[in-house]
């Protein structure tokens, strides 16, 4: 390692540290509002991912750095001797990159029968886009058991790309932290086949209610 490269890296650290006595606290992550409906007999969710951007963050991805939030999707039922199956999965990655020269951001949402780019100059745009899940598939209907209870969990992480020289020697002093959120989950669910109808749900509740929106939807849970 050269003199330079010593150089940047007590710079770094002393930065760092600088910034770890001074930085306000942070609110961590979290996922929430996760819900499941039905759409063309496919078990789609949406969720969302709030306290995600801190004004750190914003200014690293003006800069140009390319951000990734990473959503872990599982679909689960119920069972009384192994705690839990994972029926079905499906792993989203949302990137933001920001072009510098044309003043837009490039958004890019990839995964298991999900891929859309949308290219916005709006930050709140961006941002929503970001940190929001919707109809993610992640089943189908008439692969679940009747009269079985399932749920989804949901976590997510972030991850900061393309840094070059010199700033892939001060990743690690950069002010804002890269993350990973715990499980989040929805409540209960079971799914009935009804004559009629083809689909009809019975769901607990947990407090407070939230108000159904009628039997043609098909699935619908709520997390806290």
């Amino acid at each position: 390692m050269n003199n330079f490269s010593k150089f940047l890296r007590v710079l770094a650290l002393i930065f760092w540290v600088g910034c770890f006595l001074t930085a306000p606290a942070w609110a961590e992550p979290t996922i929430s509002k996760i819900s499941l409906n039905t759409e063309k007999e496919i078990v789609t969710l949406d969720a969302e991912l709030i306290d995600a951007f801190t004004d750190k963050v914003g200014e690293a991805i003006e800069s140009g750095v390319a951000m990734t939030f990473t959503f872990e999707i599982e679909l689960i039922k119920e069972s009384s001797v192994f705690g839990g199956e994972v029926v079905s999965q499906n792993k989203i990655t949302h990137t933001i990159q920001y072009d510098t020269l044309k003043k837009v951001y490039q958004f890019s949402s990839q995964g298991k029968n999900v891929n859309r780019e949308v290219a916005t100059k709006s930050t709140e745009k961006y941002q929503q886009l970001m940190l929001t899940l919707k109809d993610i598939p992640i089943a189908h209907i008439f692969k679940l058991d009747p009269e079985k209870k399932y749920y989804a969990r949901v976590k997510a992480e972030m991850e900061a790309e393309g840094l070059w020289f010199p700033f892939n020697y001060l990743l690690f002093f950069v002010p804002f932290n890269e993350f990973e959120t715990s499980w989040a989950q929805s409540t209960p669910l079971t799914v009935k086949m009804d004559p009629a109808f083809g689909i009809e749900v019975s769901q607990k509740k947990s407090k407070p209610a939230i108000p159904a929106k009628g039997v043609a939807d098909g699935i619908r849970s709520f997390n806290q």
